[in-house]
């Protein structure tokens, strides 16, 4: 069994890695308007942006990526508008695997934390491991009996809990301890990619916590999350969210991300985003093939709300649409890059699409 679950994660892992560096540079632009009446900035488009601060110069020195962190809140263009500051981290894993940090928004009527994951790094070898450790279950230890979440995830979320500020010397639970209020305090999660897979695992410690279930109000945004829990997880998970807390799945609906485990064959029969070469249907077919002998169905929180996408344009600049993995490599990154996040948002990107 080790041999078979081995076999279907190197093909996974060869076509991820193809899948992240066979589209560096992108030079289309989207610029969409916000919806008539919305008015920006807004909660779900702030937590994106701090999503997407997460990953700013991935695989650097600590400090410099602090010190990134902390330039990018002050922006005042972005949707954070610069009223978010560096509270706590990054706490950074061993050898660059996984990142979270916490921002606070000081208000006249009070001050509101979020608490955002990094997506996958394509600068580390054992982050991506992470994502494509798929194909055995372990416990979820902060839930019910029978909650069980992905391998390589859980991996991801118990580096998170260890990582600690570099100054304060703090781990996230201490310095979450470490607020004081007389009253709850607004606490969002949020993540994108690897980050908003691990968003509910997040949430599901805190709400389970003694010390910190009823200190805050958690609010949680997951954007293009892969579906890595069991059922007995995303059933319990919701019976567990206290009546003033809430969850929310945001998702562009042709993302291969969010179906990576919930629904690998619809990916290609739904043609997402575009016809899919057949080099990865085969390794969608082998890694499907593999749950199934595991016993292993994965299932999403919920159903995921559909923000919108980037429309398929019949030619791109620099890319032949004659040379399906090369069309397809462009368009995979381009539906789920952060920043094309924040433009299906109708807010400023980190960087232009």
């Amino acid at each position: 069994m080790k041999k078979l679950s081995l076999f279907p994660s190197i093909i996974l892992l060869s076509l991820f890695i193809l899948l992240s560096i066979g589209c560096k540079k992108n030079t289309t632009t989207y610029n969409p308007l916000p919806p008539p009446g919305v008015e920006l900035p807004n909660i779900p488009a702030e937590m994106m942006t701090l999503s997407a601060i997460s990953y700013v110069d991935e695989g650097l020195p600590t400090h410099v990526v602090t010190e990134s962190i902390k330039h990018l809140l002050t922006d005042s263009s972005l949707a954070t508008a610069g009223k978010w500051q560096l509270a706590w981290g990054p706490g950074i894993s061993p050898g660059n695997r996984n990142l979270v940090f916490v921002a606070k928004k000081p208000e006249k009527e009070g001050t509101s934390y979020a608490i955002a994951i990094r997506g996958t790094s394509v600068k580390s070898i054992g982050d991506m491991l992470e994502d494509i450790i798929a194909f055995s279950l372990v416990q979820f230890p902060y839930g019910e009996a029978g909650d069980s979440v992905a391998k390589g995830m859980m991996e991801g979320f118990t580096a998170l809990l260890l990582t600690k500020d570099s100054i304060k010397g703090t781990t996230l639970k201490e310095f979450l301890l470490s607020i004081s209020s007389t009253t709850k305090i607004p606490l969002y999660v949020t993540g994108h990619s690897q980050g908003g897979g691990l968003a509910p695992l997040m949430t599901y410690w805190l709400v389970t916590n003694e010390q910190l279930k009823d200190k805050f109000t958690i609010e949680t945004y997951a954007f293009a999350g892969p579906g890595i829990v069991n059922k007995s997880f995303r059933d319990n998970f919701m019976s567990a969210l206290p009546s003033d807390a809430s969850f929310h799945m945001l998702v562009n609906p042709i993302d291969v991300i969010p179906w990576i485990w919930t629904d690998l064959p619809g990916i290609t029969a739904n043609n997402i985003p575009v016809p899919v070469p057949l080099i990865y249907q085969v390794g969608l077919s082998i890694a499907q093939g593999a749950l199934n002998i595991a016993g292993i169905t994965y299932y999403n929180i919920t159903e995921p709300d559909t923000i919108g996408r980037i429309p398929i344009t019949p030619t791109v600049p620099g890319i032949d649409p004659s040379n399906a993995l090369q069309w397809y490599n462009y368009w995979w990154k381009m539906q789920h890059k952060h920043d094309s996040y924040l433009v299906i948002m109708g807010v400023k990107p980190l960087k232009p699409i």
